[in-house]
């Protein structure tokens, strides 16, 4: 009950940072500004994302979740409804960003279902959670549009604060009560996260590999939208969305391979969703002419960057138990970098060499996450 409570808040609650995106036109048309200058609310949402990640998870290792969960979730409902009233862009902008902030609340709970969980179970448990998190933020783009499009945009803030205080309230009612004293200073925590780089090989491995996988699943899934709305294909933009819906495939499989770690350990995980991603890669060069080989190339990335996610985020959780919220902030912060520099270099390429120019990309990103696993093989047959 309380690992299921978990994957629905999680998903209800990381599905405020992808509301905005498609409300872009809602936006322009109800506050009187341009499509480019409502893009700005996506942007601010990101950021405030990042930023909640980087200053407020590390907060997972010295309080106690439940009033700490209790705070992040107060203040995301309490700005979502500031959005949802926002007179204009200005304030809505402000508002999704600290509600974003504070929605960080999944990326406390993963850590805290590796600690709850028993040790054999730990990697199920994590992809538990996993599944809630990714179904939130694909589901979000899908019911944000169609209920935007229904009863606008100020509506979809609202039911999104209702969602949030709902299912926030359900999980920290079902949380175990700490007995345990978790006090340190706030900014010895944040300055302890180079360190922690410095210390844990295994934090290393999990930023390079996820960090080059989640780089190869960004830079096509950035461009894809331009070659289904060209020739061959020539979808509209509302029917390339809907390839979205593909990747809830992932979440099919992740059950299976949080079980498998728990099993067989985190490394053929690892080694499969890069060998996944380089064939994506190609099928992904074929879908360019193929629709079949394009399905293909969606369902095999996605399949490959929530492995991945599952195996390393088990695999720190199992080597750094005394510090699990501050090495996810250093995981995710690694793999939103990575994101973000490999969207810019996918957009760049594009430009210049067209579709088979990310394929590429995605290939060589592929092959250096490939690379790692022999490295996080030795590491743990060495049993440190």
């Amino acid at each position: 009950m309380l690992f299921t409570a978990m994957a629905v808040c999680s998903g209800a609650t990381v599905a405020n940072v992808y509301l905005a995106q498609p409300l872009l036109d809602l936006f322009a048309r109800g506050l009187g500004v341009s499509p480019a200058a409502a893009g700005t609310v996506v942007t601010c949402a990101q950021f405030g994302y990042a930023g909640g990640i980087l200053f407020l998870v590390p907060l997972g290792d010295a309080r106690r979740r439940r009033p700490l969960l209790a705070v992040l979730l107060a203040v995301t409902v309490v700005m979502l409804l500031a959005a949802a009233a926002a007179p204009g862009l200005g304030v809505l902008a402000a508002a999704t960003a600290v509600a974003c902030g504070a929605t960080v609340v999944p990326q406390v709970l993963i850590p805290l279902a590796a600690e709850l969980a028993p040790p054999e179970r730990r990697a199920g448990a994590v992809a538990g959670v996993q599944i809630g998190l990714m179904t939130g933020i694909i589901g979000s783009r899908v019911v944000g549009g169609v209920v935007g499009e229904a009863l606008g945009w100020r509506s979809v803030y609202v039911l999104a604060a209702v969602l949030t205080a709902l299912t926030g309230s359900v999980t920290v009612w079902l949380l175990p009560a700490e007995t345990e004293h978790r006090g340190a200073a706030y900014g010895r925590l944040l300055a302890s996260l180079p360190g922690l780089v410095r210390r844990e090989p295994a934090l290393r491995h999990a930023c390079l590999l996820h960090g080059a996988l989640f780089g190869a699943y960004t830079a096509t899934w950035t461009t894809l939208v331009l070659v289904l709305t060209h020739d061959p294909y020539g979808y509209s933009t509302a029917e390339a969305g809907l390839f979205g819906l593909l990747g809830l495939s992932g979440t099919v499989a992740a059950p299976w391979a949080g079980r498998f770690v728990d099993r067989r350990g985190p490394v053929p995980i690892l080694a499969a969703a890069a060998v996944l991603t380089l064939a994506a890669a190609g099928a992904y060069a074929a879908g360019r002419a193929v629709l079949a080989c394009m399905v293909a190339a969606v369902l095999l990335g996605n399949l490959a960057v929530q492995w991945s996610q599952i195996a390393n985020q088990a695999r720190i959780f199992a080597h750094i138990p005394g510090a699990r919220s501050r090495a996810n902030t250093v995981y995710m912060v690694a793999a939103f970098m990575s994101g973000a520099v490999s969207a810019a270099l996918a957009s760049a390429v594009y430009g210049s060499y067209g579709w088979g120019g990310v394929c590429t990309v995605q290939a060589l990103l592929a092959l250096a996450g490939l690379a790692v696993v022999p490295a996080v093989r030795r590491h743990d047959s060495k049993g440190t």
